[in-house]
């Protein structure tokens, strides 16, 4: 089809220069350029581009103010993969029409292509600009609205704008599932968790393979929701989409822990987790309170204690634990000493403030 508009639009170009000369005997150079305009037009929609550019060369020289011409002759390097005269002869189309939804989209594309974004976007906006709305409900005009809104939303340092432009960009049609991302992604920053469940819904919906990355998201999001069936069964899908992601089989056996529910499953899980991730602090602690909940506390300390030795991931969350365990083995200065540096790491803990005032764990 675009093929085709554009073609009309350069014949209509030399039908205006026929109108003008009809009263009066062609030029040689007109009878050329009519000449090389049927010629280059046949071996373009052949699809001979190397003859195409020859001959579109030759006309470009003639009619050097002709849009259309410059037009084609980008599109035969860029079919001919010459990139960069593609580039510079889409710019001389563009140019010399600027307003040319066609023309503007295929310099565009290939400023995308060149990486130049800035100069892309300006051309974009440009398009937008143009007060026509024909092209409104087509796919390449919607492309370039969502281009211009992802490259804002990707520019601006703010989160809440940032996931607007992405929106925005949403709105306008079919979503890709690198959008989907960006949306959902910052859904979760912005602490947006119905969000979350919402657009990752909706992207399974539209792209079924998204399930090793959704789904795991989805099971975060509702256990913070407080939805723990709807949690399991996502993490339970993540699972099968991909039975080793560290992440699933963390979060998933944790949440397990915390709740008191499933134990056996998130034993089995854990274990799975700090085989493959045997020097891991965050695993290792999770692997820890999974023991713990179990009552298993001699396993819980030694899991404990390798977990202190990831320096990296030590945090007052795992001194915490660390002292908890120590307490259900009776060491009880044991498990002061470590609250106390869960203190130091967090003064701000009240429940551990607490349980080196009572010396114990407070029962609910």
């Amino acid at each position: 089809m675009r093929k085709l508009t554009c073609l009309f639009l350069l014949l209509c170009g030399f039908l205006q220069l026929n109108a003008q000369t009809k009263s009066q005997t062609k030029s040689p150079s007109e009878v050329q350029s009519e000449a090389l305009l049927v010629e280059g037009m046949k071996h373009y929609m052949k699809e001979n581009f190397g003859d195409a550019i020859l001959v579109f060369e030759k006309l470009a020289k003639i009619q050097t103010k002709e849009p259309a011409v410059f037009y084609y002759l980008a599109k035969s390097y860029l079919a001919d993969k010459q990139l960069t005269s593609a580039r510079s002869n889409a710019e001389k189309a563009h140019l010399l029409s600027p307003y040319s939804f066609d023309y503007g989209l295929l310099y565009g594309d290939l400023l995308l292509a060149n990486k130049e974004y800035e100069k892309a976007l300006t051309c974009f906006e440009n398009l937008l600009a143009y007060d026509d709305h024909r092209f409104d409900a087509e796919p390449d005009m919607i492309r370039v609205k969502q281009f211009v809104f992802l490259f804002k939303g990707d520019e601006s340092k703010d989160a809440a704008e940032k996931n607007a432009y992405y929106l925005k960009a949403a709105d306008l049609g079919p979503v890709q599932e690198e959008l989907w991302v960006r949306i959902i992604q910052l859904d979760w920053e912005l602490n947006r968790k119905e969000a979350v469940v919402e657009h990752a819904l909706e992207a399974l919906e539209n792209y079924p393979r998204m399930a090793p990355w959704a789904y795991p998201i989805l099971g975060d999001a509702y256990q913070a929701l407080g939805n723990n069936s709807a949690s399991d069964a996502a993490f339970e899908k993540a699972l099968a989409a991909n039975p080793k992601d560290d992440h699933v089989l963390n979060n998933y056996s944790y949440f397990l822990s915390i709740r008191k529910e499933k134990l056996a499953l998130a034993d089995s899980l854990s274990a799975r987790l700090v085989k493959d991730h045997p020097k891991n602090g965050t695993y290792l602690d999770t692997r820890a309170w999974v023991l713990y909940e179990l009552k298993r506390y001699p396993e819980a300390r030694v899991a404990m204690e390798a977990a202190l030795k990831d320096k990296e991931n030590v945090s007052a969350t795992l001194w915490e634990h660390y002292g908890d365990v120590l307490f259900r083995l009776n060491l009880v200065d044991k498990a002061i000493e470590a609250w106390k540096e869960a203190l130091r790491v967090d003064p701000a803990r009240e429940t551990v403030d607490k349980k080196i005032r009572l010396r114990r764990i407070p029962e609910n």
